[in-house]
């Protein structure tokens, strides 16, 4: 009777066991989720990246074929149906896809939208701090890996009427009658309120 106790109360303290496991596991994803873990500040050795761009629209048709269509990037009829995802490495087109066009396409839509499809040079940039949608390769002309950071919104340009003044280094001159927002303030510049409060220097920006 002795002995069926203590199995059972080892059997208990087993499954508590586990249980607590899982729950720091699952404690520890969220937070990895909620707080990424930030990238070094080493740089890489990259050479050069392509980054496929989202292309044509419905008034200005593209000249591709859901073969010829890049991995990613998604192709659209002029009417906004979707027709297909592409189907070409970025890094390595389908030389065996047709050349002519699909009339059925219209325009894509790709990971990124905007800037060159070629970066050349890259700057400090690794695997980490590279952009999602960017393939990138090293001086041997290799592919070392695919971005993994999102790319930041581009500023809007709108005028932020909360903003009275500015001023900016070295001069710190009260600068009034401007159109700007935190976004596209210069970095060092300090944004102002109508009732004299600091609402925000430019370049510094919310992680």
């Amino acid at each position: 009777m002795a002995v069926h106790k203590d199995v059972s109360f080892l059997a208990c303290l087993l499954v508590l066991g586990l249980m607590f496991l899982h729950e720091s596991a699952t404690i520890d994803q969220d937070r990895d989720i909620i707080n990424p873990r930030p990238c070094t500040r080493e740089c890489g050795n990259f050479s050069y990246a392509i980054c496929p761009r989202s292309e044509g629209d419905p008034r200005n048709p593209i000249c591709t074929t859901c073969c010829a269509g890049y991995k990613g990037c998604h192709y659209y009829s002029a009417n906004g149906t979707f027709i297909c995802e592409g189907q070409s490495d970025p890094r390595k087109p389908n030389e065996r896809c047709s050349k002519e066009c699909d009339r059925k396409i219209a325009y894509s839509k790709c990971p990124r939208s905007e800037g060159p499809i070629i970066i050349k040079p890259t700057g400090c940039t690794t695997c980490c701090t590279g952009y999602k949608g960017c393939y990138y390769y090293g001086k041997d002309n290799k592919f070392v890996c695919e971005g993994q950071s999102d790319e930041p919104k581009a500023c809007t340009q709108q005028c932020d009427p909360k903003v009275a003044y500015m001023t900016c280094p070295p001069e710190s001159t009260k600068l009034t009658r401007i159109c700007v927002n935190c976004c596209t303030a210069k970095p060092g510049c300090k944004l102002y309120g109508h009732d004299g409060s600091l609402i925000c220097i430019g370049g510094i920006k919310g992680h």
